[in-house]
C-alpha cells in the first residue's frame, strides 16, 4: 500500500460517521475525487476547527486505506467568508460542488476541473446578484463541468438530425437543441435560454458573474440539469432544495 500523499483539495461535501468522525468528499488536484475520514472532527475538543468545512480549499496529508483515505493533516488555503454569509452564494456553491462530484470518476486527476471549482468559488465569494438558480455564473460552471466530462450540449445544430434549423426544443436524450422537425423529442426552449447557454460556454467565469441573474438563465439551468441527470443517472439535490430541481 502506498504511503501518505500530499494533496490540495476543494472540500465538496461532508457527512457524519459514527459519533465523532466525518467523511469528507474531496476533489484534489493530485488524486482527483476521493473520500476521506476525518477522525474526531465532531468532538468539542477537536483539533480540526473549521478547516474541513465544505467549500474550503486545503492542503492535506492523506493516508490511503482499504476503501477510504484518512486525513491526518490539514492546512487552510482558501476560506470564502463572504460566500458563507450569503444564502444564495452557499446555494450556488452547493450546486456546483455537487455537480462536480457527480460528473467526475474517482481517482482520476483533472487539474482543469480543480481549477474550475476553485475559480468558481472565488467568483461566488465576490458576490452574485439575484437567485443562485438564475445566475449565469452557476449555469456557466455547470456547463463547463459537463464540457470537461465530455457531455457538452450541442448548441450549434439540431442534436437529432444535424440540421441548422431554428431550435425549438432541448432534448437531454439527444444531447442538446433540436429543430422544429425534431422538437417532439425535447422540451420547448426560448431563444433567450439558448443565448444564456451559449454565454455560459464561451464567457469566462468572471464575465459570467458580472451578468445579472435572469429567468432565461434559470430556464437554461433547468435544461442543462436534465442533461446532467441523463448522463449521471441522478438529479442535483442542491437544486431541488433551492426549488429548481
Amino acid at each position: 500500500m502506498p504511503g501518505p500523499q500530499k494533496a490540495r483539495a476543494v472540500v465538496l461535501s461532508s457527512r457524519p460517521l459514527g459519533e465523532a468522525d466525518r467523511i469528507v468528499r474531496l476533489f484534489t488536484r493530485e488524486l482527483g475525487r476521493v473520500d476521506a475520514v476525518v477522525k474526531g472532527v465532531r468532538k468539542t475538543t477537536s483539533r480540526w476547527g473549521g478547516r474541513l468545512e465544505p467549500f474550503n480549499v486545503c492542503d492535506l496529508l492523506l493516508h490511503p486505506g482499504r476503501s477510504l483515505y484518512t486525513v491526518t493533516q490539514a492546512q487552510l488555503v482558501d476560506v470564502f467568508m463572504r460566500l458563507r454569509a450569503d444564502r444564495e452564494g452557499l446555494t450556488a456553491a452547493a450546486i456546483v460542488c455537487e455537480a462536480a462530484a457527480g460528473v467526475t470518476p474517482e481517482h482520476e486527476p483533472e487539474e482543469r476541473v480543480f481549477a474550475l471549482l476553485r475559480n468558481t468559488l472565488r467568483e461566488l465569494d465576490r458576490g452574485i446578484s439575484g437567485r443562485a438558480v438564475e445566475s449565469p455564473l452557476v449555469l456557466g460552471a455547470l456547463l463547463k463541468l459537463l464540457y470537461e466530462a465530455g457531455y457538452q450540449p450541442v448548441l450549434d445544430a439540431c442534436a437529432a438530425c444535424g440540421s441548422g434549423g431554428l431550435s425549438l426544443g432541448f432534448s437531454a436524450a439527444r444531447g442538446g437543441l433540436v429543430c422544429a422537425d425534431c422538437a417532439g423529442e425535447g422540451v420547448p426552449v426560448t431563444p433567450e435560454a439558448v443565448e444564456a447557454m451559449l454565454d455560459g460556454l464561451r464567457l469566462p467565469l468572471a464575465g459570467l458573474r458580472e451578468l445579472p441573474s435572469s429567468p432565461a438563465a434559470g430556464e437554461a439551468l433547468r435544461d442543462v440539469h436534465r442533461l446532467y441527470a441523463y448522463h449521471t443517472g441522478s438529479r442535483l439535490r442542491a437544486l431541488r432544495i433551492a426549488g429548481a430541481g
